[in-house]
């Protein structure tokens, strides 16, 4: 246990859930990165540390890393009356050093809320990029196309490895998943389709449901196939489905500096909403070396 100014400090363990759960959902200062699994089911893996003063618990820090040498920052939540920055400096020093010990170098960190970004840097992390968020009404119908050379298609059961596989090569860090993660992105899709080319999957896309629309939550294709059309196939069809099924809006993420998917997203109606969220990343050696 470390003591840090009357807060205690101790990894969260199946016990604290309930008491997690209502961190995360009733405090004040709140910022959830979990992708595809809720809060508590982070509580299974490290670095999840947990702030107390006395019996209550007031802050809650978990970053456990998804591929062996990312970690990325999945909670920070402040109870009301305590200062976030108080519980993140009691809590980061626990995190890293789990990390560390993980062999985990990297850390990134999404800034959905101002009152973050203040922690990040103070753990010497450095903005890198921004993520923006781009929207399409899907009552304007999207442009006519005439592919040639692939076939689009729903995505089966027995697609799952072409996808993990199609993914795995698309993304690079930050923005990698491992397998495991995939797999849990495939059961909560709305609308999953992959392309196919010369027999074998080459690209895929992944939507799930939002408020009177839908989220474009992946988009990948295959190195050695990109440039070929085959992501702006993939998101006219999604389009196409979505007019179809009368949802008025769908929105999709990139970076700010990945032109290339602009470019896609541009080409097919979509336009930038205004919304960007800084990336914050710090690297550091691995132990032993």
């Amino acid at each position: 246990m470390i003591f840090t100014r009357s807060l205690t400090t101790r990894h969260a363990t199946a016990a604290d859930r309930h008491a997690v759960r209502a961190l995360a959902q009733y405090e004040p200062y709140v910022h959830t990165h979990l992708d595809w699994r809720p809060v508590e089911d982070w509580l299974g893996t490290q670095p999840f540390v947990i702030a107390e003063r006395g019996q209550r618990m007031v802050g809650a820090l978990a970053c456990p890393p998804d591929l062996p040498a990312l970690a990325w920052v999945r909670l920070i939540a402040v109870a009301e009356g305590v200062a976030p920055q108080k519980v993140w400096d009691a809590l980061w020093p626990v995190a890293r050093d789990s990390l560390r010990a993980q062999g985990v170098t990297s850390v990134a960190a999404l800034s959905l809320d101002s009152w973050t970004e203040p922690l990040y840097r103070s753990a010497g992390m450095t903005g890198t990029h921004e993520v923006v968020v781009l929207s399409r009404d899907t009552r304007v119908a999207p442009p006519l196309a005439s592919p040639n050379g692939f076939r689009l298609r729903v995505a089966r059961a027995a697609d799952a490895e072409p996808i993990v596989a199609t993914d795995s090569a698309a993304f690079v860090a930050p923005w990698q998943l491992s397998p495991a993660m995939i797999r849990l992105a495939l059961a909560q899709a709305d609308y999953l389709t992959v392309v196919e080319c010369e027999g074998r999957v080459v690209g895929y896309q992944l939507t799930t449901p939002g408020q009177g629309g839908a989220h474009l939550a992946r988009l990948a294709v295959q190195p050695g196939w990109q440039g070929r059309g085959l992501g702006v196939a993939l998101v006219r069809d999604v389009i196409a489905h979505y007019f179809a099924h009368g949802r008025h809006e769908i929105t999709v993420n990139t970076q700010h500096n990945n032109h290339a998917s602009l470019a896609v997203y541009h080409k097919l109606g979509f336009v930038l909403t205004g919304t960007r969220l800084p990336v914050y990343q710090l690297q550091w050696e691995a132990e032993g070396t």
